[in-house]
């Protein structure tokens, strides 16, 4: 059965997500899960209109948006705000009148959304995710967070490269995407690495 949420009941749950949504790290805030409820959102409709085109529709599960959207909001929230049953996550979902049937299905799903994927709604927020951590926008996190931890340039390189090598996307949507922002990450790196080797220590 599809997750439904009105207008009000999804902006309950952002101005639920907005304060707790300040990452353990420093770094996150809400406008990284604005940023990730667009990317998700863009999947959802790409999968969707690839599917229709092809006529794969009727016989492949279709994203629920209402599942999706709590997906995304919770997923931002730090590892040890999630669901719980007698936490205010649980609370606030069950005021929104969610079945415990539904919140133990989203507890589940954001326990493997980032590291084993399988609903649609999983695989698309999974690699929203990851679209944050190529391109342009990866590396920028990725040499902020190599600064905080006093890397030299030639490990930040390193870094950047195992992040592109580790990127899995589980979307034919998230993989076009990814790919061209993969490549730069790769360029930056090569280029970063060889100019920090180029005058001595880098």
């Amino acid at each position: 059965m599809p997750f439904t949420l009105d207008a009000a009941a999804r902006a309950r749950v952002l101005d639920f997500v907005r304060p707790l949504s300040v990452g353990l790290d420093g770094m996150t805030n809400f406008g990284y899960v604005e940023r990730r409820m667009g990317i998700s959102d863009f999947l959802e409709r790409e999968e969707r209109r690839v599917a229709e085109e092809s006529g794969r529709a009727g016989r492949e599960a279709l994203a629920d948006r209402g599942r999706l959207f709590l997906l995304c909001a919770f997923a931002a929230l730090p590892s040890a705000r999630r669901i719980t049953p007698d936490g205010r996550e649980s609370l606030l979902l069950r005021s929104l009148s969610l079945s415990l049937e539904e919140i133990s299905s989203l507890s589940l799903s954001l326990s493997r959304v980032e590291s084993a994927p399988i609903t649609t709604e999983e695989k698309v927020v999974h690699d929203a995710m990851l679209l944050e951590s190529v391109g342009a926008y990866g590396v920028t996190q990725a040499l902020v967070a190599g600064a905080r931890e006093r890397m030299t340039l030639a490990e930040m390189a390193d870094e950047i490269d195992a992040r592109m090598t580790a990127a899995r996307f589980a979307t034919e949507s998230g993989r076009r995407l990814a790919e061209a922002r993969v490549a730069y990450a790769r360029d930056f790196a090569a280029k970063l690495r060889a100019e920090a080797a180029e005058f001595g220590p880098g």
